[in-house]
Parts: structure tokens; C-alpha cells; sequence
């Protein structure tokens, strides 16, 4: 509304109207105001009224719907004000000022008290938010029969209007802000949106805020005795009433930074009480307490930018955005399930784990293993951080699938919009393959220009192979000693972690391994050149090998970091020396990314440029779609040309327009978030800190990694290297019993392998260390 639509009668006037209309008159005091011009008449006989005169935009019916919302709720003995009649008997006057603009005044009963916000400090405690949360489930109650078509209208402070007006209005706001705003509008918009249709309708008053609400602060226990200004009431969602008062009761200095929580389950408790939730009204309520906030500063920045010297604007501002800070800080599941707690809610109404683990065994195969000598149950993740059915965090130190983080918003919104609009092959034509592969090409070295897209990292390699044995008319594969590629049959074949490990057969006829370059318990130490020249001796070997029998290589594979033969770095040189060796051989050199591309290294974009090469054929898979099915091949022109055989290649699935649009978003957080960069230095400090426990603990081998691809090896003893593989067994356990998730590496199961999401932090990294030294301790003393 514009400001020149606010009323300004003078005192004089308004007594005047109250005479003739009312048979009031007394002494006026101007109240706080947005729109209105709102005053406390106190007559001679001190009874006080409040005169109440719209701005002259408000529409009459939407006035007749406040008056007849109060009249309803007073007759079901609600603690709210009423409109007096005036001498028509009608609850609203028309007035007229000098300018012949028309205005509404009303008067209403004073409702005595102290406002929320003003009360004493000590009076808000869980009686208080208790009482709170009854009163306003108490007039959701009583408006529950309650319908007015004024109720029916657009309002930029209705909740079901604040993504939109945020939207609309965050460009306002300081850029250093906007920031955590988009958080929870992302949040809104992928967990909350879908949910909508599921919550309940009617008539909110929809301002309980904490100039709205009166107290008596004397009488004990604490109580609400009142609730006034009905000016924003709108038919919307009713649990949107709640997220209102709870935004207000927990903003500002009387709920301690660490009682935010309390306050908010006990406000939450209090209402369910009295107006039972549901399991979709929890599960939103978070998101719709950070939303008001959102409206608060996105419309105050509006409203500033516009009357900036109005300190009524300013009221709400400051402590919106440090509650918005403090909410940032909590997990909305973490939150869900204390809120269910708090109700006296279950909170997973899922199978027990033993039922799920019965079922597993007896329908799903025996060889589908489960982490930990008792399985966890997960139900929701976010960042760095999975959550079991009974709301319990597990900071995860393995996942390096989840990349920028589990359930990153962002990306979670690229597919629900996408899936909601068309997901089909590409047989088609669609933009997102194009956008998509033009993005993820330019992270490549330029030669490397041609995508084919799939569907797992299995997938890629299988594809990969099938591309050189076309380009070189050749099958024989050269592979690293403990590696693995994948579990279709080609990948096996192709992995010695699985073809010389329990239930395998050996490398088939095809298939040649060659040494791993492992510069701590290798039969070459050291991490330079000449380390690497003579690991890479062991492919001159067998390509002299194929070459007397008239052969030559197909292709080497290799992943660049080595990741389940135990988290290793290769010496530097050595994919440089063997790239050389097997070109010039005839083959191809393939750079399996699967575990650790996308930033994860820190320095690069890709691990193999650690390396400083340019491989023939990159695989990618796992990071790619941050747990989506997806991966991709690239390649150089002159491969893909020579895999026109004549047969088609086509993949149902790969490349589809939702995987391509979570694909988007995956490199779009990475850049946005500078999560590579965000790799190298938590990566560097999480090292360094693993190396001072290294002085002190001699269980620690040796700390390698790079960014956040880490391995420590334990051992028994530092000469012999003697793997540790019980204390290693028993740390994992150890870990899981302080809530953080981790498992081990390597064909002694001695290294703790260490491969979290991108969302990991410094503060994850001390907690990480913390429980590390506990429990090396703990071992050391038995």
C-alpha cells in the first residue's frame, strides 16, 4: 500500500467522531502503526477503547471480516477484543477527511496486559511457550466453523504467499544476506511445496506476533491473556498460525541462543495438546517458521527502501535475521524428530531393523552386506550427516556418492522440476543433454570432447572398454594389482580387488596386472620420479610380454587415486611414464574417475591432473548425479569416430532430461559453493591434524590424501608395517558408537578410509579427531 493512503485526522477530529458517533470522548495516544492510524482513548471514567482507522486501500469487507472473526471467538469465550456498535449499529463508521478521502474507523475493547515482547525476561520459560501454543490451537479450534469471504484474499503476509513475495523481493536484500535466505527458500521449495496439498485449510488470524499477544506476568504460572489486531487474517493453511507465533516467540534476547529448541518443542507440544498435528504439518513447520522469517526481512527491505526513517520496519529485522542464523544452524530433521518427541509422536513408523534385516536375507540375496556388527536404519540425510529412524546424526566420513552434500537442496529441485515436466530418452530432441555435456566438457582438457552418457560407473567402464577395442582392434587390458572397476562381468573381469578376492576366478586370459604403485608398503618406497619409473616397469614388462606374443595393448586402465587397493597416492610421474609407454605400444590409456573426480582433490577439477596427463577415455559415475543414477564416458573425437561400427549404440536411460538437469546442478554447487576449493583447504587442515595424532599415537602408519580423499593406515608396528587390521575392525565400531559413520580400505582392512561429502567442515573434522584420539587412547592403554 502507498503511504499517502494512511490516514492522519488530528486528535481533535477523531474525538469529534468518537461524540458523534460512539458518545465517547477522552484523552488520545497515538499507537505504533503500519498502514492504519491506530489510538488508545481513555475516557473520563478510565475505560479505555482502541479507535482503530484504515488505510483507505483497506477493502470494507475485509473489515467486516475482522469484526465478525472477533465477535465469534468472543462468543466462544476467546480473550480477544470486539467492535462496538456505533449509533447505526453498524460495527464500522465511515469518515471522511478534508482531502474527501474515505476511511474506516472502528472501536474496539481493550484487552489489559503486558505485550509478549515487553514482559519480564524471566516470564518466558516453558510455561509460558506451553500456555502459548494452547491459546493459539485454542483459536484455530474456535475458527475451525468459522468462513468469511473477506477471509478469501491475497496477502503478501500470508505464508502461502512468503515464497513467492521472498522471490520477489530478495534482490533487496545485502548480498552478504541473501545468501542464507536462498537456503531456506531452496529447503521450502524442494521439501515443503510437495506437502502442501496434504495441509489442512481455514480462517488464521495469522499474526500471533509478540506485540499481538498480551501477558500477565504477575500471576503464576505464567499465562496468555489476550490476543489482538486481527488485520492479517486470510483462509490459508492453519498450521501456518503456529509457525507464526513460534517465529516471533523464539526471536531476541529472552530465548537463549541454546534454548531456541526448547522453547520451540515445548510451543510445539503445547499446541498438539490442544489441536493435534499432523505428520505433514510437523513435517513442514521448520521450514514455515524459517519462511515467516524470510517474508519478514525480504518485505522489511522493501518497506526500508522505501520509508527508510520509519523505525517501525526495523522492529522485527535484526532479530529475524539472528534467528535465521540460529535455525541455520540446527538440522530440519534433527528438528522434525525432537518435535515428534516432544508430541509424544513416534518417529519412524517404518519396519524395525529386524524385520528389515529378516527380510533382506531371506528376499534380497545373501551376498547384500551391511555395515557394523548391529546395522543402522537411515531415513534422511543432509549435508555431511545421515540420520537414523530415530533422528540420531551420524557424520559421514564415506559417502563420497552424495558429493556437494546429502540432499542438497539445489539439486533435489533440478529434478523434482524436471521430473515434473518430462523425463524421456534421446531419441529426442532436449536442451538439458546439450547444456549439460557443454558444461561438463569445458572442465576437460580440450581434446577430450565427446560425451556419452550412462547410467553407473559399471557402466562407464564396461562402455570405455568397448571403445577402445574398437579404436585399437585389440582386447588385451592392462589393470593395477588391487583394483576395481565395477560389477558387471567386463568390470570384474577388469578388477583384481574382485577376480583374485573371495569367489573369483583369477584374471582371465585377456586381462594383465601390473604393480600397484604404492609408495608406503610397496615393494618401491618413496613418492618422486624415480619411484614411479620403477613401478611403471612393471607395464614395460608386460607390454614386451603382449609384443612377443604378437599382441598389443588394448587399453590401461587406472583409477587415479586408487581407492579400495587402500587410499593411495601414486608417486608423481607414474601415469606420465605409463601413459608414454602404452601409446606408444598401440593402446589407450583410460582414467577411471569414478571415486574421485569433481573436485574432490582440491587442486583439480580431476584427480588425474595431479598427474599432469591428459588420458585417451575418462569414466565418471558415483559424484556425478550426488546419488542419482548417472555417469559418463568422454573421450577424444577420433575414438568416438571409431565406434561407428554400424551397430547402434542406445541407452534407455542415460542422458535423460532429469539426469541431466541433476547433473546441471551438481557442477552448478560445485562452482557456486567453491567446493573444490573448499576440498583443499578442509582437506589440508583435516591432514594436518591426522599427522599431529600420527607423533603421537605409533598405531598411525601414515596419513596420505589428497583434498578430501584421505587414508591413515594403522599397523601393529612402523618397521615391519604390520597391518592392524583388529584395531582397525574395532575403531569402526568405535566410531559408530560416537555417531560417526566409517569404514576401512585395503587388502588388509587396515586403512581408514576417509571419503565424506564435499559438505564436510573444519568443525566435522575436529569432531573426527577428537573421537580418533579417544579412541587410539583407549587402545593404547589395553
Amino acid at each position: 500500500m502507498s503511504t499517502d493512503q494512511t490516514p492522519s485526522f488530528s486528535e481533535i477530529e477523531i474525538n469529534q467522531l468518537l461524540t458523534q458517533q460512539y458518545q465517547l470522548s477522552g484523552q488520545l495516544k497515538s499507537l505504533a502503526g503500519y498502514c492504519d492510524q491506530n489510538l488508545l482513548l481513555t475516557t473520563d471514567n478510565q475505560q479505555q477503547y482502541i479507535v482503530k482507522i484504515a488505510n483507505s486501500a483497506e477493502p470494507k469487507l475485509e473489515l467486516a471480516m475482522q469484526n465478525a472473526a472477533m465477535a465469534h471467538l468472543s462468543a466462544k469465550q476467546c480473550a480477544v477484543p470486539h467492535a462496538l456498535a456505533n449509533q447505526d449499529g453498524d460495527t464500522i463508521s465511515t469518515i471522511i477527511n478534508a482531502k474527501q478521502q474515505t476511511f474506516y474507523l472502528r472501536v474496539l475493547t481493550f484487552l489489559p496486559g503486558k505485550f509478549y515482547a515487553d514482559a519480564d525476561s524471566l516470564t518466558h520459560n516453558e510455561s509460558l511457550w506451553s500456555d502459548l501454543g494452547k491459546f493459539v490451537a485454542n483459536i484455530d479450534l474456535a475458527l475451525a466453523d468459522f468462513d468469511h469471504p473477506g477471509a478469501y484474499r491475497y496477502l503478501d503476509w500470508d505464508l502461502a504467499q512468503g515464497y513467492r513475495v521472498c522471490m520477489s523481493k530478495k534482490h533487496l536484500l545485502n548480498p552478504s544476506q541473501a545468501p542464507l535466505v536462498d537456503k531456506f527458500l531452496t529447503l521450502y521449495q524442494t521439501q515443503t511445496m510437495p506437502l502442501l496439498a496434504k495441509l489442512p485449510q481455514g480462517v488464521i488470524h495469522n499474526d500471533a506476533n509478540d506485540y499481538n499477544l498480551l501477558v500477565d506476568d504477575i500471576a503464576a504460572p505464567k499465562k496468555i491473556t489476550g490476543l489482538i489486531d486481527f488485520g492479517d487474517m486470510v483462509h490459508s493453511h492453519i498450521v501456518n498460525e503456529l509457525a507464526v507465533a513460534c517465529a516471533y516467540a523464539l526471536m531476541g534476547e529472552k530465548v537463549a541462543e541454546n534454548g531456541v529448541l526448547a522453547a520451540f518443542k515445548t510451543l510445539v507440544a503445547g499446541y498438539h495438546q490442544v489441536r493435534p498435528l499432523s505428520d505433514s504439518e510437523l513435517e513442514v513447520l521448520y521450514s514455515l517458521v524459517a519462511l515467516r522469517l524470510c517474508t519478514t526481512v525480504c518485505n522489511s527491505a522493501l518497506a526500508i527502501s522505501q520509508q527508510p526513517d520509519n523505525e517501525y520496519l526495523l522492529v522485527s529485522v535484526k532479530p529475524a535475521w539472528a534467528l535465521l542464523e540460529q535455525l541455520s544452524a540446527l538440522n530440519p530433521f534433527a528438528v522434525l524428530c525432537q518435535l515428534r518427541h516432544a508430541c509424544q509422536l513416534p518417529i519412524d513408523s517404518g519396519k524395525a531393523p529386524a524385520d528389515i534385516i529378516r527380510y533382506r536375507k531371506q528376499h534380497l540375496g545373501k551376498t547384500l552386506s551391511l555395515s557394523y556388527q548391529e546395522p543402522l536404519k537411515m531415513v534422511r540425510g543432509q549435508g555431511a550427516y545421515l540420520f537414523t529412524e530415530q533422528g540420531v546424526p551420524y557424520l559421514d566420513m564415506v559417502n563420497n556418492v552424495c558429493h556437494v552434500g546429502h540432499c542438497h537442496p539445489k539439486v533435489v529441485a533440478a529434478g523434482q522440476a524436471q521430473l515434473a515436466k518430462l523425463n524421456t530418452n534421446t531419441r529426442y530432441l532436449h536442451d538439458n543433454i546439450v547444456n549439460y555435456t557443454d558444461k561438463l566438457l569445458a572442465t576437460m582438457p580440450e581434446k577430450l570432447s565427446v560425451c556419452m552418457l550412462v547410467n553407473s560407473g559399471s557402466e562407464a567402464n564396461e562402455l570405455a572398454f568397448r571403445l577402445a577395442r574398437c579404436f585399437t582392434k585389440s582386447k588385451e587390458l592392462l589393470v593395477v594389482d588391487g583394483a576395481y572397476h565395477g560389477n558387471t562381468n567386463a568390470c570384474i573381469e577388469a578388477s583384481p580387488y574382485k577376480f583374485d578376492g573371495p569367489g573369483g576366478e583369477g584374471a582371465p586370459a585377456y586381462v594383465h596386472k601390473v604393480t600397484l604403485p604404492d609408495p608406503y608398503r610397496g615393494e618401491f618406497q618413496g613418492t618422486g620420479t624415480d619411484t614411479a619409473e620403477l613401478y611403471a616397469n612393471s607395464v614395460k614388462a608386460t607390454l614386451a610380454e603382449l609384443a612377443q606374443d604378437g599382441k598389443k595393448p588394448s587399453a590401461f586402465i587406472c583409477e587415479s587415486l586408487q581407492g579400495v587397493a587402500g587410499q593411495i597416492i601414486m608417486p608423481d610421474g607414474y601415469l606420465a611414464n605409463v601413459y608414454q609407454q602404452v601409446r606408444a605400444a598401440g593402446g589407450v590409456c583410460i582414467a577411471d574417475e569414478v571415486q574421485v573426480g569433481f573436485g574432490r582433490v582440491g587442486s583439480h577439477m580431476w584427480a588425474f591432473e595431479t598427474q599432469n596427463v591428459v588420458p585417451d577415455i575418462v569414466t565418471l559415475g558415483k559424484p556425478i548425479g550426488n546419488g542419482h543414477p548417472m555417469a559418463a564416458v568422454i573421450t577424444t573425437q577420433e575414438i568416438a569416430d571409431a565406434f561407428v561400427t554400424g551397430m547402434e549404440y542406445f541407452n534407455t536411460f542415460g542422458g535423460n532430461p532429469v539426469s541431466c538437469a541433476i547433473g546441471m546442478a551438481v557442477l552448478d554447487v560445485i562452482e557456486q559453493e567453491q567446493l573444490q576449493a573448499h576440498a583443499l583447504t578442509t582437506g589440508a587442515y583435516f591432514q594436518e591434524q591426522l599427522t599431529l595424532l600420527q607423533q603421537r599415537f605409533a598405531l598411525i602408519g601414515d596419513v596420505r590424501g589428497l583434498g578430501l580423499f584421505i587414508g591413515v593406515e594403522l599397523v601393529e608396528d612402523r618397521t615391519s608395517k604390520a597391518p592392524a587390521t583388529e584395531q582397525t575392525s574395532w575403531l569402526v565400531e568405535f566410531f559408530k558408537q560416537h555417531h560417526i559413520l566409517l569404514s576401512t580400505e585395503g587388502p588388509f582392512y587396515n586403512i581408514l578410509k576417509i571419503k565424506p561429502p564435499l559438505a564436510f567442515s573444519k568443525a566435522d573434522a575436529d569432531k573426527f579427531i577428537k573421537v580418533l584420539e579417544l579412541g587410539l587412547t583407549e587402545l593404547a592403554a589395553q
